[in-house]
């Protein structure tokens, strides 16, 4: 009788956490749809349109030098792996990959602001504090496949 009663707390709590979790993908569904692209809350469809044709190119520009970046992630690995490491080889592979890392980080400055200039000044408080909170882009990495990368 008791591992019956225990069975079934365990297939109840199993079904809790089940439904947990489709809420929770419910909600960045909505969200993902434009009803809360960004954090940005109250976006006229104009304002979405605008930012929907800022994305793509700057996908197009980001995502070869996230490619090298991983390339040269990969290629000091096999350096600092080796059985006698060239520190020359691995310096210089830092100092591409930190180059590289620098052009990501200014073209996601510059689509930013330019995301910042498409909103009003309350829109631009809601995107910023997200900017803020550690949650950069982190929706819009994932959906470009990039994070531990979609900036």
């Amino acid at each position: 009788m008791k591992n019956i009663k225990w069975f079934l707390i365990t297939l109840l709590l199993l079904n809790i956490g089940n439904a947990m979790a489709q809420k929770a993908d419910s909600v960045k569904f909505h969200r993902h749809n434009g009803r809360m692209m960004y954090g940005i809350p109250n976006l006229t469809d104009d304002q979405k349109k605008k930012i929907k044709d800022l994305k793509t190119p700057h996908a197009k520009e980001v995502l070869p030098l996230k490619n090298q970046l991983a390339e040269k992630k990969a290629h000091l690995r096999t350096l600092q792996t080796a059985d006698k490491a060239d520190m020359n080889a691995i310096n210089s592979t830092i100092d591409d990959m930190t180059q590289l890392q620098a052009q990501i980080t200014k073209k996601n400055s510059a689509h930013t602001q330019a995301i910042r200039k498409i909103l009003t000044d309350d829109q631009r408080i809601a995107f910023d504090m997200r900017e803020t909170s550690g949650k950069k882009f982190s929706q819009h990495r994932r959906m470009q496949g990039s994070h531990g990368k979609r900036g």
